[in-house]
C-alpha cells in the first residue's frame, strides 16, 4: 500500500475521527502509484519536465488541499498536505518538487497579498489547484543564504515598477506561468507577482545538474520589466520578512519530500535485501544488512514525527519557524544517510542504473541546499531556541 501504515497512525493520532482522512490519502497513494510512479525514472533519465504528471495531480486536487476554499482550495488540515507531498516525493520527486514551489508562492499571496490579489492569482489564474504554475524567485549570483544583499532593483514610476536584475538557481522558471519576484526598492525589498510573459523577462541559461533532473534549474534576467503597482505583494520594503515566512512553509514541504525519498530507497533495500542471494542465503538474514535497515526504518519514523507535528502546529495558526527548520534540517539529512545505505545494501548494482536506486541518492543531495543550506539551519535553530 504506497499509503504506508506509519503515516496512517500518524494522521490518527492527529484526528482521532480520521476515517474520511485516510480515505482520501489512501486514494491520493493509489493514485500516486499508478499514475505517477511509472513515469519517474524516464522523467529523471530524460529530463523531462513533468507537466503531464502535475495535469494529473491537478485534477486530483492535491496542490488545493491546504488552502481555503474561496479561493478554489479543499480547505483540509495541514498535514493531509504534507503526507500526499511524501507519497508524491516517493512516486516522482520532481513532481513533488513542483508541487512544493507552487504550495511556497500560494502560500505568500495567501498570508500577505490583498484581497483583490488573492481572488486573481489564486482563485482566478488557478494557482491554488494548479491550472497555472508558479515559481519562486530569491537567489541572486551574489547571494543566496544572504538574502537581504541581493542586488535585483526596483523603481517605481508612476503606477508601474521597473524591475532590473538577475535570478539564479530558479526552478522552472521557464516552465511556469508566474514568478514571485523579489527586488530592492528605496523602502527595501519587496515581492512581485511577475508573469513570465513580461517584456524584459528572459531565460538566460539552464544549469544542469545533480539530481532533479526533470525540473529546470535557470537563470533568469529582468531587463526593465514593467509591472503594476497591484502586483507588489504586502507593503513595499517588507518582503524579506515574507520571504523568511513563506520559506517556512516551504522547508515543511521539503522535509515532507525527503520523508518520500527515502521511504522509495528504503522500500526498494528491503524488497532487494529479500530477493539477493549470497553465501547460500538471503542477504537480509545478515547482520549488517539488518542493521542498516532498522537504521532506515527508525531514522524515516522520526523525520516523519517531527515532519507531521509541525505541520499540525502550522495548522493550529502556531509560529513554526523552529519547528519546521528542525523537521527540515533532520529529514534532509536523514534522507541522505538512507539513500547511502541504500546505494550500500544494493552493493554494485546500486552504482548503476538498472535498480534505479542512485536517483534517490541524488535528488536528496538537494535537499540539504534548498530553502536553506543545514549550516545556515543549524545557525537559525541556535538564534530560535536561545531567544526562547
Amino acid at each position: 500500500m504506497f499509503y504506508t501504515m506509519e503515516q496512517k497512525n500518524i494522521i490518527e493520532m492527529m484526528f482521532p475521527d480520521a476515517e474520511e482522512y485516510n480515505l482520501i490519502l489512501g486514494s491520493i497513494g493509489d493514485f500516486v502509484e499508478k499514475k505517477i510512479l511509472p513515469h519517474a525514472a524516464k522523467i529523471d533519465e530524460e529530463e523531462i519536465f513533468p507537466r503531464q504528471n502535475l495535469e494529473n495531480v491537478e485534477k486530483q486536487g492535491i496542490m488545493a488541499i491546504p488552502f481555503p476554499q474561496d479561493y478554489n482550495g479543499l480547505g483540509l488540515p495541514y498535514p493531509l498536505y504534507v503526507a500526499a507531498l511524501e507519497m508524491l516525493a516517493k512516486g516522482c520527486s520532481n513532481t513533488a518538487l513542483q508541487v512544493s514551489v507552487q504550495g511556497m508562492v500560494c502560500e505568500g499571496i495567501r498570508l500577505f497579498g490583498n484581497e483583490k490579489q488573492k481572488n486573481e492569482f489564486l482563485k482566478q489564474k488557478g494557482l491554488v489547484e494548479g491550472k497555472s504554475l508558479a515559481a519562486f524567485a530569491l537567489t541572486e549570483p551574489c547571494c543566496g543564504s544572504d538574502a537581504k544583499s541581493i542586488q535585483s532593483k526596483a523603481k517605481r514610476t508612476g503606477e508601474n515598477y521597473i524591475l532590473n536584475g538577475t535570478k539564479t538557481l530558479i526552478t522552472s522558471p521557464g516552465e511556469a506561468d508566474h514568478i514571485l519576484v523579489f527586488a530592492g526598492s528605496d523602502r527595501g525589498i519587496c515581492a512581485f507577482f511577475v508573469p513570465r510573459d513580461t517584456p524584459g523577462f528572459t531565460i538566460t541559461k539552464l544549469i544542469p545538474k545533480l539530481g532533479f533532473r526533470g525540473t529546470k534549474l535557470s537563470e533568469v534576467h529582468l531587463d526593465n520589466c514593467e509591472i503594476p503597482v497591484d502586483n507588489l505583494i504586502g507593503e513595499e520594503g517588507k518582503g524579506l520578512e515574507y520571504g523568511k515566512q513563506i520559506l517556512n512553509s516551504g522547508r515543511m514541504t521539503i522535509a515532507a519530500m525527503a520523508i518520500g525519498i527515502a521511504q522509495a530507497a528504503y522500500e526498494k533495500s528491503l524488497s532487494y535485501s529479500r530477493e539477493r542471494k549470497a553465501f547460500g542465503d538471503s542477504i537480509s538474514q545478515f547482520q549488517l544488512v539488518q542493521e542498516k535497515l532498522a537504521a532506515m526504518a527508525t531514522e524515516i519514523n522520526a523525520a516523519r514525527l517531527l515532519t507531521y507535528y509541525a505541520a499540525h502546529l502550522k495548522d493550529k495558526g502556531k509560529n513554526i519557524a523552529l519547528e519546521a527548520s528542525q523537521a527540515k534540517l533532520y529529514s534532509t539529512e536523514m534522507a541522505l544517510r538512507v539513500c547511502d545505505n541504500a546505494i550500500q545494501v544494493h552493493g554494485g548494482y546500486g552504482y548503476t542504473d538498472e535498480y534505479d536506486i542512485h536517483r534517490h541518492w541524488r535528488d536528496a543531495r538537494l535537499l540539504t541546499i534548498g530553502e536553506g543550506t543545514s549550516e545556515i539551519i543549524r545557525l537559525l535553530i541556535a538564534h530560535l531556541v536561545l531567544k526562547q
